[in-house]
């Protein structure tokens, strides 16, 4: 049976389900020249994966972009582009302050750090890497705080902002609203601290799994993690236990929990695809191809060709050969394009002598 493609499938095999209302929070990282590489890299990379990871009906947890004065960055000798300028970038719900050896650009230059103060101060987290600290200080947010920065610029932070609790040896310090990082790659651990605040302790772990980052988190902080994602309903929850019961190889827990959560909404077809995925692995062919077809309807493009291809591989594995065959048909007529899938694929082997299929395959060509 043919998986979807790994950004796709962390879509679909992490569907949690969600209040709609502002369910998707913008995530602005900020670019100057010299922003040091990492120091942005990594918060980028942190949310864009936990977006896919915490989504929920077909919407992605974070709506993660760059901002810049300028359109065009020398960030260190890498050539970058900005996805907004200051003039037409979203209103951020989290804004990433990276450093490097400029970052006093931003307060140097009135336009810049007005956009940037108001920006930090209006977002739910305002959040710094390494010397970006020195942004939110300037815009008064760190008086009276514990909050850190790269070890090599503590003693100048103290001197800058006396009023803030400057702290060493610390990887990452929360606030609440204002959470400071140490420097270059502890952004990375900052940032998982952030998705698992608000996401939960599993996708942050999931995003960490899959960045292959070895993350330890605080201990005191941990604490308050909730381990589902505290921005789902109930159904949500049942879809992330479900996912939990796979891992477990426990696929009659998963099917049932599975069940449950479309009892609540039956219209959900990426809970529909991942209960096909699970009664398949269960050899229960037959429910899983009404699963993928249910999947199928008012999907489009690619998840409309997998739910149809997929189909095709379970009604072909339970003997149903003719239904097996007119599945495929259909995913070659929504775009699919591999006219090799049958001699390559085994779950779709018992349609290789089926005696219509030349005729599906030369209409696909």
């Amino acid at each position: 049976m043919r998986k979807l493609t790994a950004v796709l499938l962390l879509l679909v095999a992490s569907a949690l389900c969600a209040e709609e209302k502002n369910y998707t929070r913008n995530v602005a990282i900020v670019l100057y020249p010299n922003v040091q590489p990492l120091d942005w890299t990594g918060p980028y990379e942190v949310y864009k994966d936990a977006a896919n990871f915490g989504s929920a009906n077909g919407k992605r947890a974070f709506n993660v972009y760059t901002v810049s004065k300028e359109k065009r960055v020398n960030g260190q000798g890498l050539q970058l582009e900005a996805d907004y300028t200051i003039k037409d970038a979203p209103k951020p719900d989290i804004v990433v302050f990276p450093g490097g050896p400029a970052s006093t650009e931003i307060n140097d230059d009135p336009e810049f750090f007005a956009w940037a103060k108001n920006a930090a101060t209006e977002a739910e987290i305002a959040q710094s890497v390494c010397t970006g600290a020195f942004v939110l200080g300037k815009a008064g947010l760190l008086d009276g705080l514990p909050v850190t920065t790269f070890y090599g610029a503590i003693e100048e932070l103290r001197r800058s902002f006396p009023k803030a609790d400057v702290q060493d040896g610390r990887r990452y310090v929360d606030n609440g609203h204002i959470v400071t990082t140490a420097g270059i790659s502890a952004g990375i651990d900052g940032s998982l601290h952030v998705v698992a605040r608000l996401l939960g302790r599993r996708v942050a772990d999931q995003t960490a799994r899959y960045m292959e980052y070895h993350w330890t988190p605080e201990s005191y902080l941990a604490r308050a993690y909730q381990y589902l994602n505290p921005s789902t309903d109930e159904r949500g929850r049942l879809v992330q236990s479900a996912s939990l019961r796979i891992e477990e190889k426990d696929f009659p827990g998963a099917i049932a929990l599975y069940r449950q959560a479309l009892e609540r909404d039956r219209s959900d077809g990426s809970t529909w695809y991942v209960l096909g995925e699970t009664l398949h692995g269960a050899k229960q062919y037959d429910e899983a191809a009404q699963a993928f077809l249910t999947a199928a309807n008012g999907a489009e493009g690619f998840r409309l060709q997998q739910s149809l291809y997929n189909a095709a591989c379970s009604f072909a594995q339970g003997g149903r050969l003719d239904e097996g065959l007119d599945s495929l048909r259909k995913a070659y007529a929504a775009g699919l394009r591999d006219r090799n899938a049958v001699s390559n694929d085994p779950d779709l082997a018992p349609l290789k002598n089926h005696p219509k299929l030349a005729t599906v395959l030369a209409a696909a060509k």
